[in-house]
């Protein structure tokens, strides 16, 4: 995820169509309500690059809507 010119690497811990919720540390740096551009890496190496708008930051992770249907 592309965070201020950033790097922030994270991992995901919950998937639906249209979100994420994935831990990373550290999760401050992360603004509810702006959007960021993700880096989804899948198992077998597949990549799918997307805009998410973080809709919340709590202690067990960001939860993060995806403007494009993910392939669940």
């Amino acid at each position: 995820m592309q965070v201020d010119e950033e790097t922030l690497v994270g991992r995901t811990v919950d998937v639906s169509p249209y979100g994420l919720l994935v831990v990373t540390a550290p999760t401050a740096t992360l603004k509810v309500g702006h959007s960021y551009w993700v880096e989804l890496v899948a198992d077998k190496g597949n990549t799918l690059v997307a805009l998410a708008e973080v809709r919340h930051v709590s202690g067990k992770g960001a939860g993060l809507k995806m403007t494009v249907r993910l392939p669940v």
